[in-house]
């Protein structure tokens, strides 16, 4: 990401909410809001979004774009927090943080790599079956797709052996079992005409401990964001 491109607002009421309106030094400034921008992270594309999983655009102010520190600060692994009473906000980088990658985590984030890298959008089955060493199963959706899609695939990455639940329908995230460790990652793959329509990766964000859903929609929007708030 380059920093000096795409910055971080400081303004509490950005990056906290409009609770902070109330601190002492805030200016009133005439800005917009570009729509039309995308962002990468670490060369991935990444679409910034508030803790409700909203997508955010940047202000443009004199020709340069601004983000709330919180989206980028936390999309790079790092933590915000905002003292009231001293009006800081607080920003503690990746590698400050307390959260160590375990080597298992550090195989998933390479394994979303992978699929991020390869899987896109008007592949055919067997041009995606192709990508991948392990074997993909058969899912169903049990009719709760409006999209259209027509067939679906799901990999389970980094399964227990013999770890199965077959208490709740394959388009539904297995929070449990992510969290527990049963399994690393979910791939939820769409088809529609025997072309790739729409993917998401459900797994487990080892820096706040919570599962996240990351979403490739047919118009080639991505989010990834907490899959439950």
């Amino acid at each position: 990401m380059k920093w000096k491109t795409i910055m971080v607002i400081s303004a509490c009421s950005l990056a906290f909410g409009a609770t902070c309106y109330a601190a002492g030094g805030v200016e009133r400034i005439q800005a917009y809001l570009n729509h039309d921008f995308k962002f990468t992270l670490d060369s991935t594309a990444w679409t910034p979004t508030d803790s409700d999983g909203a997508v955010l655009a940047p202000v443009i102010l004199n020709g340069t774009a601004y983000l709330p520190a919180k989206a980028i600060v936390e999309a790079a692994g790092g933590k915000v927090q905002w003292n009231e009473a001293t009006k800081t906000i607080a920003i503690t980088s990746a590698s400050g943080s307390e959260a160590a990658v375990s080597e298992r985590d550090q195989l998933i984030h390479n394994k979303m790599n992978e699929i991020k890298k390869k899987l896109k959008l008007g592949l055919t089955k067997e041009e995606a079956q192709a990508l991948f060493e392990e074997k993909f199963e058969i899912a169903h959706d049990n009719g709760d797709s409006e999209d259209g899609s027509d067939s679906y695939w799901k990999y389970n990455f980094f399964k227990e052996s013999g770890y199965n639940r077959g208490d709740i329908p394959d388009h539904v995230i297995d929070e449990i079992g992510l969290k527990d460790k049963k399994i690393g990652a979910y791939l939820f793959i769409e088809w529609k005409n025997n072309q790739l329509f729409l993917y998401s990766i459900a797994y487990v964000n080892p820096k706040d401990n919570r599962v996240y859903l990351f979403v490739m929609s047919p118009d080639g929007t991505i989010s990834d964001s907490p899959a439950s708030r």
